[in-house]
């Protein structure tokens, strides 16, 4: 008897609820805290974005033609049932495995690319990143292993780049980093075998472990330039990369910290040594 007047009790008090919030009119519904999914068609697809904050939107998911083609994302995204919002941002996965796509054009409204958000996208070429981008996911460009070109637009904004974020583009033989990057994550370039030069900005200030791992490219006189704001670099950030290659201003912390590296020969010498 109990736990039939506990049931009761608990029904009358959520038709109390109800009846309260459908008199007063000001009591929003659960559905109003919970961004709804929309679609919007392109020329090459459709676009599924979500709402963000007031008249924006975020790009969650894109289903493209089955043949090689560009994509091109509109500044606003909009349908027959809910009006024009502008595109803030490319979410987490959002274009995860397009394995069709050649390459990507987005827009100047844009300010951050999501996580994994175009990993995968193995036919991918190039891509510009419009000045008004402040951040790179992790793993925004992993494993798009035909990916040339990247450009910066003059006037970047763009702070940082996460982990993995072009690990394994293994087609990429160069890439100019904006001034105004600040860190660079864990492994961001691991995996590019092709790149022959790397300059780090004037601004950056970290870099993380294991950010050059197997750039093999980079064993050429003066082929990476570190930049004497470095503050901070992590473990094998350059692993596999002899310190000869590798130019940093005297007196710099980035020069004391190439200048403590062991080679890679010596390295595997010292490993060969232990194991015995």
């Amino acid at each position: 008897m109990k736990k039939i007047a506990l049931i009761a009790l608990a029904a009358l008090l959520a038709i109390s609820l109800i009846a309260c919030s459908n008199s007063s009119g000001d009591n929003a519904s659960l559905d109003d805290y919970i961004a709804p999914d929309y679609t919007c068609k392109i020329a090459t697809g459709t676009l599924t974005f979500e709402d963000s904050v007031g008249d924006t939107a975020i790009i969650s998911k894109y289903a493209g033609e089955y043949k090689a083609h560009e994509v091109v994302i509109p500044d606003t995204v909009s349908n027959e049932t809910v009006d024009e919002r502008t595109v803030v941002a490319i979410g987490d996965e959002a274009f995860l495995s397009c394995t069709l796509i050649t390459s990507v054009v987005i827009p100047d409204t844009v300010t951050s690319i999501g996580n994994w958000a175009f990993a995968g996208c193995s036919s991918l070429e190039t891509i510009v990143i419009p000045a008004s981008v402040t951040s790179i996911g992790k793993g925004a460009f992993s494993e798009c292993t035909s990916l040339k070109s990247i450009v910066f637009e003059d006037g970047s904004k763009l702070t940082s780049i996460g982990k993995y974020a072009f690990n394994d583009c293994s087609a990429m033989e160069s890439i100019t980093l904006p001034e105004g990057l600040e860190s660079i994550d864990h492994y961001a370039f691991n995996g590019c075998t092709a790149l022959t030069s790397f300059k780090t900005p004037s601004t950056l200030k970290t870099l993380g472990d294991v950010v050059f791992n197997n750039c093999s490219g980079l064993n050429a006189e003066g082929a990476l330039v570190l930049n004497e704001a470095l503050e901070s670099i992590g473990k094998f950030a350059f692993a596999g990369i002899r310190k000869e290659y590798i130019v940093a201003p005297e007196g710099s912390y980035a020069a004391e910290y190439v200048d403590k590296m062991i080679d890679p020969e010596a390295e595997e010498e010292t490993t060969e040594a232990a194991a015995e």
